[in-house]
C-alpha cells in the first residue's frame, strides 16, 4: 500500500483466497461494509475511493476499478494521464463471478451484476444487469 491509504474492512467479511488489494497513489481508500464476501482471485484497485457495502456478495475473478487512462492521441499510452474516479456499491448487491465494475459507477442497493458483466454506467437499486458493457434485463421482484 501507497502512504497514507486506508483499508477498513467491517465486521464479518469474508476475504477469499488470492482476493487481491492494490491501494497506490495519489489518496486511495477502500472501505468493506460488514458481512461483505469479496471471491476468489478478486481484484480491488483503488487511486482514489472504492466503497462496498454491506452484504455484498462479490464472486471469483470479480474486478472493482475507480480509474483508468487517458486515450489522447498526441500522446504515447505510456504517456497518458490517469483519470481518476470512484465507485460505489450499495448494501445487499450480488456480483456474479468474473464481472468488472469500472470507475465512477454506483451500484445500487440490492442490484444483481451477471457473471462477466462490465458495468460501465450506474445500475438502479434492485435492477439485474448483465452483458458487455452491462444493461438492465429486469428488477428484482
Amino acid at each position: 500500500m501507497t502512504d497514507d491509504a486506508i483499508l477498513e474492512i467491517g465486521d464479518g467479511c469474508t476475504i477469499q483466497n488470492h482476493a487481491f488489494f492494490q491501494l497506490t497513489k495519489p489518496t486511495p481508500k477502500v472501505f468493506i461494509g460488514n458481512n461483505t464476501v469479496i471471491g476468489r482471485y478478486a481484484m480491488i484497485t483503488a487511486k482514489n475511493m472504492i466503497r462496498i457495502g454491506s452484504n455484498v456478495l462479490m464472486g471469483a475473478y470479480v474486478q472493482v476499478i475507480d480509474h483508468s487512462h487517458g486515450i489522447e492521441r498526441d500522446k504515447t499510452v505510456r504517456e497518458q494521464p490517469a483519470l481518476i474516479g470512484q465507485v460505489l456499491i450499495e448494501d445487499d448487491v450480488w456480483i456474479g463471478v468474473g464481472s468488472r465494475i469500472l470507475m465512477d459507477v454506483h451500484i445500487g442497493v440490492g442490484a444483481v451484476i451477471g457473471a462477466n458483466a462490465v458495468v460501465t454506467k450506474d445500475v438502479p437499486p434492485y435492477a439485474v444487469v448483465g452483458g458487455v458493457p452491462a444493461r438492465v434485463i429486469k428488477y428484482r421482484e
